[in-house]
């Protein structure tokens, strides 16, 4: 199958609810477009919102990300209380913003990852997103798409990263090469070259190691160090900074993806035991996390990439901390370091407008992977189609089209 989407037949206009909950755990954004595909995609952001996790869901989730503490009836039961959670928060959705659950014609949900191993990490390359479809599409009636990352992997790849699927369709730009920085849980980029060339991997710790250590150093009072202001408060440790920056992920050439089992409750464990011997103070601590996200990022960029990039635009929850963003400025100069509203799209929508493109592409055939990203032998449309109850209304649009 080809994947340049040199196919020129029109489909049609659909709405479509992108779902993305991250792996920093935080809530699930939701991402409501109009899509439409006439030689390339046409798109429009009708609405966006976020719900937070609830506390408890949070703990069950945390507690099943580490296999010394997983339990199998735990897991059972999380696959289906995430999908009731996502269906109840896209009814809540339609009621902030005034909508009715059947104007929407399609829902692409990520999941939730519980754990994700590419090829050579495991016996055999394995992931596992939560939050059942059936569920989804009982609660709302709607046709859900989900589970996209296994058709890359049965083909050799990754699996991940997905969203620079959609950063070429809207950002290729044969004037100069772009580099796009998602900054989640764990960050990720997609540059872009002038001719057509692509480059897309998981750079390392996004917000991850942040959050942890914040529960941690705040006692569980914040989730999240608020626009970096404690960061700023703090001196980083260059000692720290340059062991951390030894981990081998760091040195891997791409394609390559990562997660908690390399970032997650251990190697905060590591990062804070570290901390204590070098008696850092917590503000110090979260300085250094920090810079670590953004020479990982810096450092991935001049290591890896064919060229360095002449436009770096960065989005994610790490726009909002202020802290990083300004030591990403200073890395990456001479190149401005723009977030995603310069080009009039939202940070915080992105991964979730993402799914939602990544859902439309999969209902219509179109192949959706990028195998020069993610290391798979071909093309392959992604996501499982679990049908709702207007499954013949939306496939009646589709074909009269």
């Amino acid at each position: 199958m080809s994947n340049t989407f040199s196919d020129a037949l029109s489909r049609p206009s659909l709405k479509v609810l992108g779902l993305m909950s991250g792996t920093s755990l935080d809530g699930v954004d939701l991402c409501l477009c109009d899509l439409a595909w006439d030689q390339r995609l046409q798109y429009e952001i009708l609405a966006f919102d976020t719900f937070p996790m609830p506390a408890d869901l949070r703990v069950r989730l945390l507690r099943n990300m580490q296999p010394e503490t997983s339990r199998v009836d735990e897991l059972c039961e999380l696959n289906m209380q995430i999908g009731a959670w996502f269906g109840q928060s896209i009814a809540e959705f339609c009621k902030t913003n005034q909508l009715l659950c059947d104007q929407i014609d399609l829902i692409g949900s990520h999941g939730q990852t519980l754990f994700h191993l590419p090829p050579g990490v495991g016996e055999i390359a394995s992931t596992l997103q939560l939050g059942d479809a059936a569920m989804i599409a009982e609660m709302t009636g709607l046709t859900t798409v989900a589970d996209f990352r296994p058709a890359d992997m049965a083909l050799g790849g990754q699996g991940a990263p997905l969203v620079p699927y959609v950063d070429t369709l809207i950002f290729q730009d044969p004037q100069q090469s772009v580099c796009l920085q998602n900054i989640g849980g764990i960050a990720n980029l997609t540059w872009l070259g002038r001719a057509g060339e692509m480059l897309a991997f998981d750079t390392g710790p996004g917000n991850m190691l942040i959050d942890s250590l914040t529960r941690h150093l705040s006692q569980g009072q914040e989730l999240w160090d608020l626009g970096g202001a404690w960061a700023a408060q703090g001196v980083l440790s260059d000692a720290l900074l340059q062991e951390a920056l030894q981990q081998p992920y760091f040195q891997e050439v791409p394609p390559k993806s990562t997660g908690r089992e390399i970032f997650g409750d251990a190697y905060t464990a590591w990062f804070l035991a570290r901390g204590e011997a070098l008696d850092l103070a917590p503000a110090d601590l979260l300085a250094t996390a920090t810079a670590l996200t953004a020479h990982s990022i810096e450092q991935a960029c001049r290591r890896f990439l064919p060229e360095f990039p002449e436009r770096f635009v960065v989005s994610g929850g790490g726009v909002h901390n202020l802290t990083l963003m300004q030591m990403l400025a200073d890395l990456m100069k001479p190149v401005k370091v723009l977030p995603l509203e310069h080009f009039g799209l939202s940070s915080d929508a992105k991964e979730a407008f993402a799914f939602a493109c990544l859902a439309y592409t999969c209902l219509m055939g179109l192949p959706n992977n990028l195998p020069a990203v993610t290391g798979a032998r071909g093309s392959t449309v992604m996501g499982k189609i679990q049908p709702g109850r207007n499954y013949l209304k939306l496939m009646k649009k589709v074909f009269q089209a």
